[in-house]
């Protein structure tokens, strides 16, 4: 049961204060006052009926998860074609989510439907996808770095793909200065995994280059030696210390396993040498 006040409860509550404090005058001036609430508090219930009544749509977890799919093969495709290392992004996203076979199909036809998803179709799916997730800012701002990762996935993003990214920032709620900020954060990222990946890349260049120095080392020669020098003494290092040539010698067990380690050396560093020359 719903306790209802009469529209001049604000009239005559007035009068009565008024009455008892000033008499007739406080009275009059009670009754002016009370009108004042009473029209105000009628206004204000008269607004309050006027809004919607509807809630915000609740987040789905899996509405978030197809959309997500869905706008990744939309960029991946902004420039005309899907690469491999966008493939490859698309992938390692899945093996993330650690997605079970029937679901990694179902994002991969996603992914695919994504290609020939015309933009106002993708802006609408965000602005639900906005709407659901209001008051998870955090959760909005995943969605614009997974497609940021997708952008990055050939050392940076195209053009085009840079402009349908400012494009989508609206339907999801995401300022300029927060996609300036993950921007950033990425690129700068992505800069310290292309200065590990160059370290990486000399080391092993210099990892390389010790072993040519130690094979040709195990041949008695020098990096100025001709493929024909090298395959001369490979043969006549081999005939010195091939294990049967040396059993017929007369030698003992210890000499004759110090002989096969040398010979193995000796194949070892030839076989290394070939290939580094292409002989």
């Amino acid at each position: 049961m719903k306790l209802r006040f009469p529209t001049f409860a604000g009239k005559a509550l007035g009068a009565l204060l008024g009455y008892v404090i000033g008499n007739w005058v406080g009275m009059a001036l009670g009754i002016i006052l009370g009108h004042s609430f009473d029209y105000h508090r009628t206004s204000l219930i008269s607004q309050l009926k006027r809004l919607p009544r509807g809630r915000l749509p609740r987040p789905n977890e899996r509405f978030y998860r197809d959309t997500l799919f869905v706008s990744l093969g939309h960029l991946a495709k902004q420039d005309g074609r899907v690469s491999p290392q966008e493939i490859a992004a698309a992938e390692a996203l899945f093996k993330r989510l650690k997605l079970k076979q029937k679901e990694r199909q179902e994002a991969i036809d996603l992914f695919n439907q994504g290609k020939l998803t015309a933009s106002e179709e993708v802006d609408q799916k965000l602005y639900e996808v906005g709407k659901c997730y209001a008051s998870r800012k955090a959760k909005r701002l995943e969605f614009i770095d997974q497609l940021l990762i997708m952008a990055y996935a050939e050392g940076g993003p195209r053009e085009a793909q840079l402009q349908r990214l400012q494009g989508l920032l609206q339907p999801l709620d995401i300022s300029p200065t927060d996609f300036n900020r993950l921007h950033r954060r990425l690129r700068q990222n992505k800069g310290y995994q292309q200065e590990q990946q160059q370290k990486k890349q000399q080391r092993d260049k210099n990892e390389e280059q010790g072993k040519l120095v130690s094979a040709y080392r195990t041949l008695g020669l020098n990096s100025s030696a001709s493929n024909e020098e090298i395959k001369l003494t490979y043969r006549r290092l081999m005939s010195q210390n091939h294990p049967d040539k040396l059993m017929a010698q007369g030698l003992t067990e210890r000499a004759l396993g110090q002989a096969k380690y040398r010979a193995q050396e000796i194949q070892q560093a030839y076989a290394l040498l070939k290939k580094a020359r292409g002989i």
